[in-house]
Parts: structure tokens; sequence; C-alpha cells
């Protein structure tokens, strides 16, 4: 009896499973960036990097938490009120450990030496740029057309700290290595330009490509193929080629991952990506592993 019971359960949940998946399967939905005006919704992005020199690994750690909401819509471009609410990052160098947190500041002289804590400075500014908001610009696939407002902010920030010109200079070109107009809209191609802005079914797949710049530039082309329709929910797999088409450092690699995204508004739901590359400049290669987690959620 037990195991007739077992075989009509296991009857009932193929035959369920298969409604789900034809309902699925024929299911189509409108996917596109349509983030709506009035709400609030938050970003968080961690990217975990192992790069490994001959015998030299250093290891890095990022995570930044944005808050958004939709400023204005003209033509259908958005332009998404952004600041950031915190930012963290640790660094393993030759067996130095280096911890960054705008949450947490740092004292301006080293424990136990009296010597001037080099990253005290680094860490005034990240936690200066918490809250201040700068404006990105996206349309209906996603590509994001311009940020602005960020480099201000930047600005603004260093000078008022009262620093001697030659460490003044220093450390602008430091927080602009990380931190720049160019360097926020290249981390947000990656969440938001990824919609076919077109009904999508399952099975379904498209490509798309974005550049980005500074001392990493690079070419990411991205094949999106939908697997699951379950409400609301798109889940995606990707499938990306790096490389890069001149400049003084060669990049060529992969980065695969998946993705769930609301269609009603275009939020990145829950993404994890893979990436492995290589870097080769003046004769060196430089071998890249990372991971990438990004959350979204509507407030």
């Amino acid at each position: 009896m037990f195991l007739l019971v077992a075989a009509g359960m296991v009857v009932a949940v193929a035959g369920i499973q298969s409604c789900k998946s034809a309902s699925q399967t024929s299911s189509s939905k409108m996917l596109k960036f349509n983030l709506e005006q009035g709400k609030g919704y938050d970003y968080d992005m961690v990217w975990d990097l192992d790069t490994k020199m001959g015998d030299q690994l250093t290891t890095v750690s990022l995570t930044a938490l944005y808050s958004m909401n939709i400023a204005s819509i003209d033509d259908n471009i958005r332009s998404v009120s952004t600041a950031y609410k915190s930012i963290r990052m640790s660094m393993n160098v030759m067996g130095m450990q280096l911890e960054m947190d705008s949450d947490k500041p740092l004292q301006d002289t080293a424990a136990g030496s009296g010597k001037e804590n080099p990253l005290a400075m680094m860490n005034k500014v990240m936690k200066g740029i918490v809250g201040k908001r700068f404006i990105i610009k996206v349309d209906e696939e996603g590509k994001v057309l311009e940020v602005t407002g960020f480099e201000r902010i930047i600005n603004d920030m260093v000078d008022s700290m009262g620093l001697d010109e030659s460490i003044k200079i220093q450390v602008m070109a430091s927080m602009k290595d990380q931190f720049s107009d160019q360097t926020i809209k290249d981390q947000f191609a990656q969440v938001f330009t990824i919609f076919p802005n077109k009904e999508i079914k399952v099975g379904d797949s498209w490509e798309k490509t974005y550049s980005t710049g500074g001392k990493m530039a690079a070419t990411y082309t991205t094949t999106y193929k939908v697997k699951e329709i379950e409400g609301d929910h798109v889940t995606l797999t990707t499938n990306t080629k790096i490389g890069s088409e001149s400049g003084q450092r060669e990049i060529e690699g992969t980065q695969t991952g998946n993705i769930i995204v609301d269609s009603k508004t275009g939020l990145m739901i829950n993404a994890e990506f893979d990436q492995d590359f290589d870097v080769n400049a003046e004769g060196q290669t430089v071998e890249v592993k990372g991971k990438g987690r990004i959350k979204g959620k509507a407030n």
C-alpha cells in the first residue's frame, strides 16, 4: 500500500511539474528596464577577486550598498538618483591585510606605531561619499547612457580635507581610480545592460555588448538565455566573452552567471557570476578569478 501511495505521489508530482513546465514554456513576459517612479530600490553588490602574478597572490573583496529612486522619466529614459549607503573594501597584499569600511572610521595613526595610517585618509573619503546623490541615466534596454555628479562629490570631499597640494593630487588620483563617473557607469553596465526590451519566453536568447574604460578597459559580449519564467520572475543564464581591442593591457577571458529579474520593473533580484580572465601587460600575465553577487530589493 505504501509503495502504491508513493508511486501515486510521484505520478502526481510529475503531472504537476509537467503542467508547470508547459505553463512556463507557453507564458511570455515583457522584459525591459522599468523601475517605477516614486519607489525606492536597494542594490547590494559584492565582488571577490583573486589575482595571481607568478607566485604572488592578491585577494580583493569589495562590497557596496546603493540606494536608488527614479527622479524623472523623459522619453523612456530614466534618471536614477543614486547614493552609496555603505562601502567596504578588504585586500590581502604580500601578506598584509588591509581593511576599509565607511561604517568604521580608521584611526589617523597606525596602532602601536604612532605613524600616520595611510588608509585613514582614503577611509575618510569613502565615508564622505556615503549619502551623496548622483544621477545615472538609463534607457529601456538598460544601457547606461550617462553618469553625472559623482566626480563633483569626490572633488568636494577632497577639497574639504585641507590637504597639502601634493598630497591632494595623490589622493584625488587614487580615488578616481576607484570612484568616478566612468567607473560608476562601468559598474552598473553589468546590472542594467541585460534587457531585450521585448516579449520573451523560455528558450529565447539575445546578445548584449558593452565596454568599460579606465586601466582595465575591456569589451563584454554576453548571450542571455531564458531558463525559467515563474510568475513575474524571469531566470536567465549568461555567457560572456571578455576581451580588449587595444591599449596597454590585453584582456581575454569568460564570465558565466545566473540572474533572476522581476519582469514588472526590471529589478535584478539575485545574480551570481564567475569570472576567469588573463591580463597581459609589459610582458607579464596576471591571472584573475572572480565571483560576483548582486541582490536587489524594492523598498
